[in-house]
């Protein structure tokens, strides 16, 4: 996974983070969120760099670095992990306890 660091405001690390969810769904996400994120990433100008300000990051130098990943041809298949994206809900309580607390 990705990595955020904790250097900044709050505020900043929800928005790294938000930037890094889209990351991840542009190089590992299924097909449909990889291309919304790519247009997000390459040729949204407004929202873009709204939220890389809001990150405390520049928004051109990060398209300039994405431009160059993206010209080297990074593929799904390239990469040497899967970030999990559906991460699977498993709960240890009995079966009754959805019943007791969502009275069904």
């Amino acid at each position: 996974m990705l990595q955020i660091h904790d250097k900044g405001t709050a505020e900043e690390r929800l928005w790294r983070a938000v930037i890094t969810k889209t990351l991840e769904e542009w190089i590992c996400g299924p097909l449909s969120f990889s291309r919304k994120a790519e247009q997000f990433l390459f040729d949204d100008n407004k929202d873009f760099k709204a939220v890389c300000s809001s990150a405390g990051m520049d928004p051109e130098r990060l398209r300039k670095r994405l431009m160059t990943i993206r010209a080297r041809g990074i593929q799904k298949e390239s990469i040497p992990f899967r970030v999990r994206t559906h991460k699977r809900l498993s709960l240890t309580q009995p079966a009754s306890w959805g019943q007791r607390a969502f009275g069904v």
